[in-house]
């Protein structure tokens, strides 16, 4: 046994891991974030959904198809995936990562996201990793950009490199929580800037953040990397709002 596994053991003994959700004692040999109680409370997105937006449609006996928002109007993002619905133990825990600043639970959120096997993606088509970026103001708020932190794993995990500055909030908006999606692509537009135009083009990209709620955010985002002169984009999300389809 090496010093480091030693390490690791007598840390686990004196630290046993717990559940991020509820706290409970896992078994460090399990190699689980969730206890088995919490883990059954996560729906992951795996079944039928729109291959361009990622929406799950649980009860469609069509299978994947391409959603009536989509078909209306296609987002400037070619395909968007998430690992689990935004509800129960996967909000509780986003929750409890960016807004009582748990750094512990930021970095078992992101093995658990990176872990995933997205449906339909391939990283070799991607070149680079850009999270959504924080406002400054905000930035020095909360202390941390949680999205960095999930696309740090990531790239991690599939050799991509992460660029955190090709994208820049410009504009400070209010908070989107509350707001119908036409009103938060009103708040959002304008929002963001690409401040080199040479570092973005050619790229196949990667966006990366916490929960894609209405989508407005994300592709204001991909509008504005397209229009700098990326080849395409995509979005990698932990979690999911689900909204009624149409």
């Amino acid at each position: 046994m090496s010093l480091k596994e030693l390490l690791n053991d007598v840390s686990d003994i004196i630290f046993p891991p717990q559940c991020l959700a509820c706290a409970e004692i896992i078994n460090p040999q399990e190699n689980r974030i969730f206890c088995s109680f919490c883990a059954e409370k996560i729906h992951f997105i795996t079944g039928s959904f729109c291959p361009v937006c990622g929406v799950p449609f649980p009860d469609s006996p069509a299978g994947s198809h391409v959603c009536g928002r989509c078909l209306k109007k296609r987002p400037y993002f070619t395909r968007a995936r998430a690992v689990a619905v935004f509800e129960d133990v996967i909000m509780d825990t986003i929750h409890k990562f960016k807004y009582d600043r748990s750094i512990s639970t930021g970095s078992g959120l992101s093995s658990f996201m990176a872990d995933f096997s997205f449906p339909n993606f391939n990283f070799s088509e991607y070149s680079l990793i850009v999270p959504v970026p924080l406002h400054i103001k905000k930035l020095r708020e909360r202390g941390f950009n949680q999205s960095l932190v999930l696309a740090r794993e990531i790239g991690k995990k599939y050799r991509l490199p992460v660029n955190f500055s090709l994208l820049k909030r410009s504009k400070f908006t209010l908070t989107q929580t509350g707001l119908n999606k036409a009103e938060r692509e009103k708040n959002i537009k304008g929002a963001f800037v690409v401040p080199d135009k040479k570092k973005v083009a050619g790229e196949s990209i990667i966006l990366i953040d916490d929960v894609y709620t209405t989508g407005a955010t994300i592709n204001e985002c991909a509008k504005v990397l397209l229009r700098a002169g990326a080849k395409k984009t995509a979005v990698l999300t932990l979690a999911r709002a689900i909204e009624k389809p149409v």
